[in-house]
């Protein structure tokens, strides 16, 4: 799978996109496709810094969110996530082009997609279908205890946000 693969899927004002860890010669690449934003959720072990660096000097924006596995994060693990959500949220508001990535665009992928589109306010069904639209591996590899985590953790930020 080549950039020009990518299937960047309008979701606010702004487009999403699900894809593997890119390599160093596939960023340039992300940017001329027109990607603002790339959110890494490797772990450091796996490059997630270098990754950053290759993204910054490109002029694309990064965030990192280190996860090591696609198991659902556990208590202040979860805080990176409860942080990006809102900020990501808002950036697709704003008309920005966002890529979510993990090592092979599955699991984590899958599992912080997920809790995104549902603290958007997308239900269990549309969040799901949207995923499958974005990227089919994607979401062919998401599992219920991912699913269960993103809906609760969507919903918790929702009733913050709410007076």
């Amino acid at each position: 799978m080549t950039v020009s693969d990518i299937n960047w899927v309008a979701v606010g004002r702004g487009r999403l996109a699900l894809w593997h860890k890119p390599g160093r010669r596939a960023i340039p690449g992300l940017k001329r496709h027109g990607c603002e934003h790339v959110v890494t959720l490797l772990s450091a072990r796996e490059g997630a810094e270098e990754v950053g660096q290759a993204v910054r000097n490109e002029g694309m924006d990064w965030s990192w969110i280190p996860l090591a596995s696609g198991r659902p994060p556990q208590g202040r693990q979860n805080a990176p996530i409860v942080e990006a959500l809102p900020r990501l949220s808002a950036e697709l508001d704003a008309g920005k082009s966002l890529l979510i990535h993990c090592s092979a665009g599955m699991h984590r992928t899958g599992m912080i997609t997920y809790a995104l589109l549902r603290y958007r306010g997308h239900g269990e069904e549309a969040a799901l279908e949207l995923i499958q639209t974005l990227r089919y591996h994607t979401w062919t590899a998401l599992k219920r205890e991912q699913l269960q985590w993103g809906s609760e953790l969507s919903a918790k930020l929702a009733s913050r946000a709410t007076p």
